[in-house]
């Protein structure tokens, strides 16, 4: 009976992936057929990079949806984290000291919300919103007398400038971090895990799962994943502002939801993330194209937003009632 539950789960999944590929493909062909720049190499280059960005922070708020939680404070440990790297390397440190200070400061503030999410109880909303405002203003005060600059290095920017058979470094790094994430997802107990206390926490206590620390590990991921973009961010802007990383939380929740994760937990997808994001790019690069004012993509990542939230609701009710 379980097997046969869970053939049904994996199979609803991939329909749920193939729904939303099949909407990529149609927004890829309009576009194609709406704006003759759409094509060119160049802007398919910049497409990717503008989608890699929200891909790394949407496949660590993955994880953090199917666990029941949320993460709104991704886009401030963005920002910061890329700060962090670009002071250390423009005082003269190590460009790899540089990086490893900026990944250990998103996995730092990760482990707080984790911590703070289950030795306190307190629930993932509000400890993210407030680590949001926190982690922001660290990042006000670092720019107080203007952007953290001076760390446009070529070893620092040919991560995020440089290319790699054809393909924009960022790409094949995101790459990288999709196979080591969908083996960790799909092939690992703590992938199981994962789902299964988004599923059901209680149940899986009572199995012998460690929820505690299941969580603080998803969080930490998230706050890495989140460094790791702006660090990239930063090699390709060569400049940290204040703002940076504003709105990337709602980026990657749109990212992970259109890509068919749940955010009442217990149902998620690495695949569902990439396309997701990569619909969110072109939604983006189309409206430049079709020099169309980009206050309208917030207006269409909200509907998209609320229409995939609505689906996967009504869904999961027919299932129920069946």
């Amino acid at each position: 009976m379980i097997k046969k539950h869970i053939i049904e789960k994996n199979t609803v999944k991939k329909f749920d992936e193939l729904g939303i590929l099949i909407v990529m493909i149609a927004l890829f062909i309009f576009l194609s057929i709406a704006s003759p720049f759409f094509l060119k190499i160049e802007n398919i280059q910049n497409l990717l990079l503008q989608s890699v960005f929200v891909m790394l922070v949407g496949f660590g708020m993955m994880f953090v949806l199917t666990i029941g939680g949320i993460d709104l404070s991704v886009g401030s440990i963005l920002g910061y984290s890329g700060a962090v790297t670009g002071m250390i390397i423009a005082s003269g440190g190590n460009i790899f000291l540089g990086i490893l200070a900026g990944l250990g400061t998103g996995a730092a503030f990760g482990l707080a919300n984790g911590l703070l999410i289950t030795k306190l109880k307190i629930a993932p909303f509000l400890v993210t919103f407030a680590m949001q405002s926190v982690v922001r203003g660290i990042l006000l005060l670092s720019t107080t007398n203007g952007a953290v600059s001076g760390f446009a290095a070529e070893e620092f920017t040919y991560l995020a400038q440089g290319y790699f058979l054809g393909l924009p470094i960022p790409v094949v790094i995101t790459v990288i971090v999709f196979v080591i994430l969908l083996f960790l997802f799909k092939f690992t107990s703590f992938g199981r895990n994962v789902t299964a206390i988004g599923s059901n926490r209680e149940a899986s206590f009572l199995s012998g799962v460690s929820c505690d620390k299941i969580t603080i590990g998803v969080y930490m991921l998230s706050g890495l994943l989140a460094a790791l973009s702006g660090i990239l961010l930063a090699a390709r802007l060569t400049a940290v502002q204040s703002e940076m990383g504003s709105g990337y939380e709602m980026d990657a929740i749109a990212a992970a939801v259109i890509g068919g994760t749940s955010m009442a937990g217990g149902k998620g997808s690495i695949i569902g993330a990439i396309i997701g994001a990569v619909i969110l790019g072109m939604i983006s690069n189309g409206l430049d194209l079709l020099s169309v004012n980009q206050f309208y993509r917030q207006i269409i990542v909200g509907a998209i937003i609320i229409i995939a939230v609505a689906l996967e609701r009504f869904t999961s009710l027919k299932k129920e009632r069946v």
